[in-house]
């Protein structure tokens, strides 16, 4: 039986008709915290949508859900819904599936220095970035960078585990995958990748613990 990952893609800037009295209180002086009113807009209609998409699935009010946050702060809630939300700055996604772990991440294409994968990619990964050319470096960038993040999204370790000490593929011609996970070797087998071409220049990936079931994803 195939896993199906619904995916919810908005634009923060204009989705501001949006009902903001859903937010708890926690999240109302969460975003009150950012300077910039502009961070705090689509802080807020990032959470108030994320709260009404999940409404959809879980049948309770929005304003009325509750999450639990892990120990590296990753949002769950109680039962079979699982989720995952990413924002680059305007575009935001959230990934909604029942019974499978997920882990989803979205950027922006942006100038990179060349030393940002000399620090966080692995040996092999920077080879591979290094084969490319000057030509394929952006998007080898930003494939290797998304899918490396929605691997520690979808474990939920997030910055407790080096972004050196596991590798996926990141050239055009190869299929999305974890190759190595130095911290749990048993994950190799348990997850998978899928890349997202969301517009010109957002890119994204989606991890699933998807234990070799097919993964359909389906654009909401």
């Amino acid at each position: 039986m195939d896993i199906n990952i619904d995916l919810w893609v908005w634009d923060l800037d204009t989705r501001q008709n949006i009902d903001l009295s859903v937010l708890s209180k926690e999240e109302q002086q969460r975003a009150g915290r950012f300077v910039q009113p502009l961070h705090q807009n689509r802080y807020g209609v990032g959470r108030a949508t994320l709260r009404h998409i999940l409404a959809q699935y879980t049948g309770s009010a929005a304003a009325d859900l509750t999450f639990r946050y892990g120990a590296n702060g990753k949002p769950a809630l109680a039962g079979d819904v699982c989720f995952n939300l990413s924002h680059s700055e305007q575009s935001a996604a959230l990934a909604v599936t029942r019974g499978c772990e997920i882990g989803l991440d979205l950027e922006h294409y942006r100038p990179v220095e060349p030393d940002l994968a000399e620090r966080f990619f692995s040996p092999c990964e920077r080879k591979e970035l290094a084969a490319l050319g000057p030509a394929g470096f952006a998007d080898g960038f930003f494939r290797c960078w998304t899918r490396k993040e929605a691997v520690l999204k979808a474990r939920g370790e997030g910055l407790s585990v080096e972004l050196n000490s596991f590798d996926v593929t990141l050239t055009p011609d190869a299929p999305p995958r974890l190759l190595r996970y130095a911290p749990d070797p048993a994950c190799v087998d348990s997850l998978t990748l899928h890349h997202i071409d969301f517009a010109p220049e957002l890119v994204g990936a989606i991890a699933a613990f998807s234990h070799a079931q097919p993964v359909k994803l389906i654009r909401r």
